[in-house]
């Protein structure tokens, strides 16, 4: 009796186990607490037979030295998880990310060409109303909310798969697949389903909707049974072809300091994989490091700068995220950008981070600023009336000068407003309506904040029509109209021996910016 319960203690582990490993995919890797937490539980039928075994005897030795082992091997991994902890190696922590302080001139003047001014939850309403107009498909599919945010064919997108719309849709349509998926453009909001079939294709067989061996994830587990997973992104190609992209992750010790050890890219059609080291990644791919992981490594960068105590005790020189964070592109990388703020937090930033998501690559560029949801709630002030709600910044050069860029949204989720706001001063805030476009809000920008933009600084000859001076908070400003009915502004201290006495008639030359009155950056007779 005692052996049988043995075997079947035994038996029971092994097929708890398999189904344990089918349903949750856990790496079998020991420096993962997943995997742990899965043995644990496995052990449960044996554990169950070594008490029964220990009720019915005396001598109970061997059933001790199980239990003692099982609970030895917890002792042993949650000591092991302290050891590697940020207590004892607060260097390391800090040093997670290779910070390299910058200077904002080394950030290209802003290309809206490349901007994403969309974020994600009006990317979300333009895809399920793209999905919306065709009735043939929204009965079997809905959108995934993934909405990727990548650089394809030199402009931004966000791309998100279709997925069965249910467990009976997918048996009615699993053996020819799911058919496409939506691609957003993040700087005009144009949204499209791409039909697979239209670029030569078949339909995407493996999904998160899918079951049993169409699974994604159980599909890429069975392939690679002891790598660790971390995050799984939606991205296409520069062909247009649908992949998984999944990074992979090292542990120091057990369940510490995650690190990017590469990615599995896996054809969402076929379900063929390539796995590929970190130096190894294709450029197509951009989201290799996961945002949260990004700020984590940023965060513990800031708080152990100066040791694990002084984190506590002190903190000095110890900084923070702010806390939210959005994407800029650079150099057709998709870039992390968030905010940087003191721990004894106020409404103010002391500089900005960004970080490559493909390679790691990090700027810390030192500059203070308003802190972004301040700059936010002024943009919102600023059209208090209309009740729009703004967007999480993004981060962007103007004249080199750092500037807010927020979308001001309706209460259906729809971009209606554009605004600037300076980051030094978060009170200096310029909008636009939506159809006036970016480079409209970028010239009224210029001019109200006196920026000189040398790539729209245009030179003329004009001849006076009249000439008014204007005080504005306290300085004057020379207002010249031309012959042609244009208007020119310049503070009285571009030229102090010559605004000052301007007439009508006067042939003068002048280097300006342009807008709805134009910047005079120089004026001279």
């Amino acid at each position: 009796m005692k052996n049988k319960r043995f075997i079947y203690g035994i038996a029971g582990s092994l097929i708890l186990a398999a189904v344990l490993f089918f349903i949750f995919l856990p790496p079998i890797n020991p420096t993962s607490i997943a995997f742990w937490i899965y043995l644990w539980v496995s052990l449960i039928p044996l554990l169950i037979a070594v008490i029964a075994n220990m009720t019915k005897k005396t001598n109970v030795k061997k059933e001790q030295g199980i239990l003692g082992v099982f609970a030895a091997s917890i002792a042993i991994v949650l000591v092991i998880m302290f050891v590697c902890s940020p207590i004892f190696n607060a260097n390391e922590y800090a040093q997670r990310i290779d910070l390299v302080e910058a200077d904002f001139s080394e950030i290209d003047e802003v290309d809206f060409t490349k901007t994403a001014i969309i974020d994600r939850d009006s990317t979300m309403v333009l895809g399920d109303r793209t999905l919306g107009q065709l009735p043939e498909l929204i009965s079997q599919f809905e959108v995934s909310d993934i909405y990727s945010q990548i650089s394809y064919q030199d402009t931004i997108v966000r791309v998100t798969p279709l997925d069965y719309n249910g467990l009976i849709k997918y048996f009615s349509n699993h053996s020819e697949g799911i058919p496409g998926y939506i691609i957003v453009n993040a700087t005009t909001g144009k949204s499209d389903l791409v039909k697979l079939e239209d670029l030569g294709l078949s339909g995407i067989k493996y999904s998160e909707n899918a079951i049993l061996f169409e699974d994604r994830d159980r599909h890429m587990r069975l392939a690679y049974p002891f790598d660790i997973f971390y995050e799984t992104n939606f991205e296409i190609d520069e062909e247009g072809v649908p992949y998984w992209i999944t990074s992979t992750i090292s542990y120091k010790g057990i369940g510490q300091k995650p690190a990017i050890t590469g990615v599995i890219a896996m054809n969402a059609i076929d379900g063929s994989m390539n796995k590929y080291a970190i130096g190894e990644i294709p450029e197509w791919i951009d989201r290799v490091y996961a945002s949260d992981l990004i700020i984590e490594q940023v965060n513990q960068s800031g708080a152990y700068v100066h040791g694990f105590i002084n984190s506590i005790i002190g903190q000095r020189d110890v900084y923070q995220t702010t806390e939210g964070y959005n994407y800029i592109v650079l150099n057709d990388d998709i870039w992390l950008y968030t905010g940087i703020t003191s721990v004894n937090s106020d409404e103010s930033n002391i500089g900005f981070v960004l970080v490559n998501q493909r390679t790691q690559e990090a700027k810390i560029i030192m500059s203070s600023g308003a802190e972004e949801f301040s700059a936010m709630s002024s943009a919102e002030g600023k059209v208090q009336h209309l009740g729009y709600t703004s967007t999480f910044p993004l981060l962007i050069s103007v004249g080199g000068r750092p500037t807010y860029l927020v979308s001001l949204k309706d209460n259906a989720g729809l971009v209606k407003m554009y605004a600037m706001i300076d980051c030094e001063d978060y009170q200096q805030v310029v909008t636009v309506d939506k159809d006036k476009g970016l480079e409209y809000l970028k010239s009224q920008y210029i001019a109200a904040m006196n920026i000189v933009d040398t790539d729209s600084l245009e030179e003329k000859e004009i001849t006076v029509s009249s000439v008014s001076y204007i005080n504005i908070s306290g300085d004057t400003y020379a207002y010249i109209m031309d012959q042609e009915g244009n208007v020119y502004k310049g503070h009285i201290t571009i030229n102090e021996k010559l605004l000052p006495f301007i007439k009508e008639n006067d042939v003068l030359k002048v280097k300006y910016t342009t807008g709805d009155v134009n910047s005079i950056i120089e004026i001279n007779k």
